[in-house]
């Protein structure tokens, strides 16, 4: 379920391909209303019908701590769509995902079993980490040098900003994103009250509806003033109105139904896991997302006039991460 999740979650982002005629924030505000908004909060109210009673019944503390860091994630979010933008499928989404990986395994490993750092699984998710920022390593250095070789992809990206300037809008696309996972891993009390609104002792996705519902909409605000300001500024909410894009509205929802379905997943597979859930599904959930976005990266031309050394180094980097996989599934299993 993690590899599903993170492969629905690698793949959303082709969807803004099939938008031509739009420019970023007219894609990527529908998709923050349907995906942050919609979708959530219908899930969670379908879970849990008495949903305001199950918030009622958390501390506030919890609940700002939940939603500030859904703020946190959410201006992730928005640097993390302008590097998809920018830099294309493939390389932005690998350099930003491998920073997540990190970032977001790690803290949750250390907050909530600091000691199983020094057993032998423990020691091999840690190397899995290690293993994946090496294989994002390679997999960046490949987009580096397909972006030198490919003048034709620079025009493509519709930007002025040097290679530099957009690395730097991935790299704050990965820190701040970090934050999603953090929100889910410090927020067991809203899964806890919404389980005893169910009578189920026992946490499940429709518990974990009512956390996800309240960090996407702390994501969403970000996401809505960003893009808000681009469409004013820039006078591009007129090509909302554009003849001939009908198709377009649909395009936005099924990137919010993708996204919705991997969190929920995600969510599903992070308790299958146990205790290091956030951790090790976090690491296999990421790397799955890292391979399938290359995939879509190939299959949408984005390697068409890559030199073959930077597409030898692309497959290096995806062997690579395979191999983190395999190394966080054998060390969580020695710690089960």
């Amino acid at each position: 379920m993690a590899v599903i999740s993170g492969m629905l979650d690698g793949s959303y982002g082709a969807v803004m391909k099939l938008t031509k005629k739009w420019e970023w924030e007219n894609i990527w505000l529908l998709f923050s209303i349907i995906s942050l908004v919609i979708f959530p909060l219908i899930l969670a109210l379908w879970a849990v019908p008495n949903l305001m009673d199950v918030y009622r019944d958390v501390e506030t503390a919890v609940l700002w701590r939940t939603f500030l860091l859904g703020v946190g994630w959410g201006v992730g979010s928005v640097f993390f769509g302008l590097g998809l933008y920018m830099l294309g499928q493939s390389f932005a989404y690998t350099v930003m995902m491998g920073i997540i990986a990190v970032g977001g395994s790690l803290i949750p490993m250390l907050v909530t079993n600091p000691g199983s750092v020094l057993t032998v699984g423990g020691i091999l998710i840690i190397l899995a980490m290690v293993v994946t920022i090496y294989g994002v390593t390679l997999c960046g250095t490949a987009g580096k040098l397909r972006d030198d070789h490919s003048q034709e992809h620079q025009i493509e990206r519709k930007t002025k900003h040097s290679f530099k300037a957009a690395f730097m809008v991935c790299l704050g696309g990965g820190i701040f994103s970090c934050m999603f996972n953090l929100a889910f891993h410090f927020a067991p009390p809203i899964a806890v009250a919404a389980a005893n609104q169910l009578g189920d002792l026992s946490t499940s996705f429709r518990s974990n509806s009512p956390i996800w519902a309240l960090v996407l909409l702390g994501g969403f605000i970000p996401n809505f003033v960003y893009c808000v300001y681009l469409l004013i500024t820039k006078g591009t909410w007129k090509k909302f109105t554009q003849p001939k894009i009908g198709n377009y509205w649909l395009f936005g929802i099924l990137m919010g139904a993708i996204f919705s379905a991997d969190v929920t997943i995600y969510g599903i597979a992070a308790l299958k896991f146990g205790k290091l859930g956030t951790t090790v599904a976090w690491i296999i959930y990421i790397t799955a997302g890292i391979l399938i976005a290359n995939f879509w990266g190939v299959i949408t031309g984005e390697w068409e006039k890559a030199s073959p050394k930077a597409t030898q180094r692309m497959i290096q980097g995806c062997w690579v991460l395979v191999v983190s996989i395999v190394l966080v599934n054998i060390g969580d299993l020695l710690l089960s």
